[in-house]
């Protein structure tokens, strides 16, 4: 039964991941003029969240503010779906019982660094865009988190089972 379980997550774990990686590809497939009206949107959200009566402000004001946190917003972005895809991939890692966390740690930085640096190859071929050795820094820190966070978890749910 347990061998079972184990199958169907590493199904879903994987389905997940490359889930992900073909969102990735999506957004990196956008040209410029895409890529920047759509996180703009984002910006705008977040702005009308957390920038106080940015609403009522003129469309001036509102450009400023959008352009002044596009950047961080952008990034912020990079990092998280980063981070989902490590939790993935480091999750369907985990459901083969011979890899130990360290390798398993190891190969997931290896796949989401080694996605993250075709990505940002193909986006040198995208109108508009360009390829960034900073973005590839920004996706594999990314991914180091989410290999800490399903690290974590997997330890905490062991020492539970251990000490039940």
């Amino acid at each position: 039964m347990i061998l079972c379980e184990k199958r169907y997550l590493r199904i879903l774990f994987w389905f997940l991941a490359f889930g992900t990686a073909a969102l990735i590809f999506f957004f990196s497939s956008q040209i410029s003029d895409e890529s920047t009206n759509v996180s703009n949107s984002v910006t705008a959200l977040i702005a009308r969240i957390f920038v106080r009566d940015y609403d009522i402000m003129s469309k001036y004001n509102q450009y400023i503010i959008i352009s002044s946190m596009n950047g961080f917003v952008r990034k912020a972005a990079h990092f998280s779906i980063y981070t989902a895809l490590s939790v993935f991939v480091t999750s369907a890692l985990s459901t083969y019982p011979t890899l130990s966390a360290k390798l398993r740690a190891v190969y997931s930085i290896l796949l989401c660094t080694a996605y993250a640096s075709s990505d940002e190859l193909h986006q040198y071929f995208v109108p508009g865009r360009s390829c960034e050795l900073r973005d590839v820094f920004i996706d594999s820190c990314g991914a180091v988190l989410g290999i800490i966070i399903v690290t974590s978890v997997l330890y905490f749910l062991k020492q539970k089972k251990h000490n039940s």
